[in-house]
């Protein structure tokens, strides 16, 4: 037997097939060819010896931002990390096909359609233009849409009747907790079941981000939150970050319409230490530390503060990513961990929000909370791979099996970060540098003619066989 590539003497971890322990991979015309304690009578061209290494599948974020042109610098910042599929939660589909064009690296990617790019100012649209603007991206090559409710939010009826358009076709359908009389707390959280009714599915966006102590101590929202999830099954599937008021913060806009802030979710973190809605209270903000601003430096986005912050902020016109302090770090964690009483995780995946916003920590964090024993390795894979593989209806991805796409992320866990990652068997990251480039777009078999007459290479996705529909 021949393969294109061998991995020799890692600990491979797939908890689809159950197997843990030192394994060599084969990997063959972009799938995984053979799997065995020794694979030492096959000829590869190529071969990688990752003893004392963790081999896992392919890792997948199902919440990146990367679609704007501002945001394309972050495909790099992602695959640095070591992940190899990504969804960004919302776009304009046309612009995030430039993006992997012009700066992808190599990663499989996948977007929705944003709620603000569909239907702008309006916050009641009826059904038939919720289905006209849906039907245009899906044939651009969106895999669904995302609701921002949090920060331009839909009245209540307008939101449900977005879920429930896109339910009906069977596509991906996401949602950032809010609405016109709600918000993105855990009011919002409250007011879900309603929006959903009997047969609503919904993937719901960063979970820790509704358990801030707006409304409850923190604790007690998660149990809350944790309850209502409960309550719905998995016609909500989910994900949580583990950034925290250590380190990035959150992400939302600094954008002021005259003297008023205009996103909600800004204006909420306000609100948390008592400022005020307006340009110079979220001026202050800054001066005050409280609030940092998002700036280009050397290919990656980064976080500055005081005057340097108000600086930049300012020269944008106010048109600027902001970040503030408010998620606690006992939310963060304990809606990570929090499992069913079978044992299933309540919220099926790890996630980070980032892309160009400079918090991919889901290897960093993740590992460091199988480093304290809080999770196993298997669980982490199962969290950062197979249940978003599940999720996004991607059968060859999220394991290492026969067949399967030779999606592979190589972990150094004395180090805590990825040292080397692939897609369909070709290298896209090694050591840190990231070698791959363009990348193969996820779309939907109603966007797949459009896609196929440009030159990017894509695969067909049915959200039909995803767990929140599959339920």
């Amino acid at each position: 037997m021949k393969c294109d590539l061998m991995l020799r003497g890692g600990w491979l971890v797939d908890p689809a097939s159950g197997v843990e322990g030192v394994r060599d991979l084969a990997v063959h015309e972009g799938r995984i060819g053979a799997v065995a304690e020794s694979l030492d009578g096959v000829e590869a061209e190529r071969e990688m010896d990752v003893s004392g290494r963790v081999i896992t599948p392919g890792l997948i974020d199902t919440h990146v931002h990367l679609g704007s042109r501002v945001h394309w610098v972050g495909h790099r910042m992602v695959a640095e990390t070591g992940v190899t599929t990504v969804l960004d939660m919302g776009c304009r589909i046309a612009d995030l096909i430039e993006g992997i064009g012009t700066a992808g690296a190599g990663m499989n990617v996948g977007g929705l359609l944003a709620s603000t790019v569909a239907f702008g100012d309006e916050t009641n649209p009826e059904g038939d233009y919720i289905s006209a603007a849906l039907e245009s991206e899906l044939e651009a090559g969106a895999l669904g849409l995302k609701l921002l409710g949090g920060h331009i939010p839909l009245t209540p009826e307008a939101t449900a009747r977005c879920i429930e358009v896109a339910n009906q076709r069977a596509v991906y359908v996401a949602y950032h907790l809010g609405t016109t009389a709600s918000s993105s707390n855990l009011r919002g959280m409250r007011e879900l079941p309603g929006l959903l009714g009997e047969q609503g599915r919904v993937h719901l966006a960063h979970v820790a981000a509704y358990c801030r102590g707006m409304v409850e101590p923190p604790l007690r929202e998660c149990e809350e939150t944790l309850a209502i999830l409960g309550s719905l099954g998995r016609r909500v599937v989910s994900e949580s970050y583990l950034s925290t008021q250590i380190g990035t913060g959150n992400a939302t806009s600094g954008y002021c319409r005259g003297d008023d802030v205009e996103d909600r979710v800004t204006r909420n973190c306000l609100a948390m230490r008592d400022y005020g809605p307006t340009r110079e209270a979220l001026r202050q903000a800054m001066l005050d530390g409280y609030c940092r601003a998002y700036v280009h430096r050397g290919g990656h986005v980064e976080l500055v503060e005081g005057g340097e912050a108000v600086e930049a902020w300012e020269q944008a016109g106010t048109l600027l990513g902001v970040s503030f302090p408010v998620t606690p770090a006992e939310s963060a964690l304990v809606l990570s961990l929090a499992r069913e009483d079978g044992g299933d995780f309540a919220i099926e995946a790890l996630a980070t929000d980032g892309g160009a916003i400079p918090r991919n920590y889901m290897v960093e964090r993740g590992l460091a909370l199988v480093r304290l024993g809080a999770l196993t390795l298997a669980d982490y894979v199962r969290k950062a791979s197979l249940e978003p593989a599940r999720m996004l209806a991607l059968p060859g991805k999220g394991q290492l099996g026969v067949g399967a796409d030779a999606d592979i992320t190589v972990l150094d866990l004395d180090r805590g970060r990825a040292v080397a990652s692939l897609v369909a068997g070709d290298p896209i990251m090694v050591d840190g540098t990231v070698v791959g480039s363009d990348g193969v777009l996820l779309t939907t078999e109603a966007g797949a003619e459009t896609v196929r007459r440009g030159k990017l290479r894509f695969q067909v996705v049915d959200p039909a066989g995803g767990l929140m529909y599959r339920s």
